[in-house]
């Protein structure tokens, strides 16, 4: 589903666990967006740079010819329980670009939700914290009726 922020596009792709592998598989979304993958976990950080930027851990997909075809740090947002963010950097046309992402998961683990603002990034990092936290102060009825399911 795609939603404006802030005259921002972003899409909400939700997940649910498999508790039988510990992947996340996407769910009822739109198979032509392939910038997320299908399946995504969440596991430790083990790189000492993303913990050094906050990230004790990460969400990946699954690995493909020995790399991952999906990672970024997860950092927790202060006083937002089950609420990160991270970043997906691409190359297009030589060009770096990078999306904010925003991922939300359940209290129980069971669903991850993540909003991810295509191509739209604030370098600085107290901006984007700021941004993220109004995100979720603009859609806390959601963030909220999602913990309480």
């Amino acid at each position: 589903m795609e939603n404006i922020f802030k005259g921002v596009h972003y899409k909400t792709i939700p997940y649910k666990l498999n508790p039988i592998n510990g992947y996340y598989e996407k769910q009822n979304f739109n198979p032509d967006f392939k910038k997320l993958p299908c399946d995504l976990k969440i596991e430790k950080s083990v790189k000492d740079f993303l913990i050094n930027q906050g990230a004790n851990d990460i969400l990946r997909g699954r690995v493909k010819n020995g790399k991952y075809n999906f990672f970024t740090g997860l950092i927790p947002i202060n006083n937002c329980k089950g609420i990160y963010f991270g970043n997906l950097c691409e190359f297009i046309k030589g060009q770096k670009k990078i999306s904010l992402l925003i991922v939300e998961v359940s209290e129980n683990y069971e669903e991850l939700t993540v909003y991810f603002f295509n191509h739209y990034y604030k370098e600085n990092r107290n901006e984007r914290i700021t941004f993220v936290i109004q995100f979720i102060e603009s859609n806390i009825n959601q963030f909220l009726s999602t913990k309480n399911d």
